[in-house]
């Protein structure tokens, strides 16, 4: 058996009650005390300025009219008459030229659509006309070299060729980022 407790004032037990099971949490601690602040105020416009004063903003962000900016050239149009080329150049072989034929309407209608759409932004933002001939050659170059390429090389060749031609662009695209 074990001896009872020392209390102070004597070995009878505490009034407290105790704890069903023998344990009983420690209490908690009170909280630290705040922190005080060691910002001083400002000192009043008398002093001198602050370097960061000529800095602040008189005019919002979200009220400046941000100007639209024209696109770096047309290397959007490269790249989707690349990407035609190798696609319907790729499944030349395996459909027929009637599909091909459907394949360089869709193209030409997508090349149409964008240079719509390229001048009417052209027009709505004053921008001066940019030169019109990138879309035409992009439309019918895009078609000739499929067809160029079908007939010289073939379709394996030319899914070859896309596959190392992917590879370089992620390769040069990932080295620049």
């Amino acid at each position: 058996m074990s001896d009872p407790r020392q209390e102070p004032g004597g070995p009878q037990y505490p009034d407290e009650p105790e704890a069903i099971g023998g344990y009983v949490p420690p209490a908690p601690e009170p909280p630290p005390p705040p922190p005080r602040p060691t910002v001083e105020p400002v000192p009043d416009e008398d002093g001198p300025p602050v370097a960061a004063e000529r800095f602040r903003r008189t005019t919002p962000a979200r009220r400046k009219v941000i100007p639209v900016r024209r696109g770096g050239g047309h290397w959007r149009l490269l790249a989707g008459t690349l990407t035609y080329v190798m696609v319907v150049g790729g499944m030349a072989d395996y459909v027929d030229s009637g599909t091909r034929a459907v394949a360089h309407l869709v193209f030409w209608v997508l090349i149409g659509a964008a240079f719509l759409i390229s001048t009417e932004r052209e027009r709505r933002h004053d921008w001066p006309a940019a030169p019109r001939w990138p879309w035409p050659a992009a439309a019918l170059g895009g078609a000739l070299a499929v067809e160029v390429l079908v007939l010289l090389v073939g379709s394996p060749t030319i899914i070859v060729g896309s596959l190392i031609l992917l590879g370089l662009g992620l390769f040069v695209l990932m080295l620049f980022g």
